[in-house]
């Protein structure tokens, strides 16, 4: 099992390891409340080896000791505050942006009137154009 990451698959076998000896005992780990006639470990046989006295097999049953969390709850805070921070965000660099279009036309405008009243005035000087 030793290849890329050996210490992290020997990690992953003993932990399941761990739990396939802890599942067998479900009451020790905490996580299930077993009723008072279920076997501690449902293998269906005594532990002798015999089949078990009645010959049902009584499963545990699991009674939830708290309210269950729905798992979509965190994907439905995540669009209600993502979807409309993106949205704002996206107005704001609209308008971020036309102003600077804005601007940078402005800046032009002035620039070809300067460059025009420019080439009037040197041609005014030179003679050119003008009736004697």
């Amino acid at each position: 099992m030793r290849g890329r990451g050996g210490t992290t698959n020997m990690a992953a076998l003993r932990a399941i390891r761990t739990w396939i000896k802890g599942s067998c005992r479900p009451a020790a780990r905490g996580r299930l409340r077993v009723s008072p006639a279920a076997p501690l470990c449902s293998s269906g046989t005594d532990p002798r080896g015999g089949p078990r006295p009645g010959g049902t097999q009584e499963d545990p049953e699991y009674i939830p000791r708290r309210k269950a969390r729905n798992p979509m709850t965190r994907v439905a805070y995540a669009w209600m505050i993502g979807l409309p921070s993106g949205v704002i965000g996206f107005i704001l660099v609209k308008r971020q942006v036309d102003r600077n279009r804005l601007a940078q036309l402005k800046v032009r405008q002035r620039m070809a009137r300067a460059n025009e009243g420019g080439a009037q005035h040197r041609l005014a000087v030179e003679g050119v154009g003008a009736d004697h």
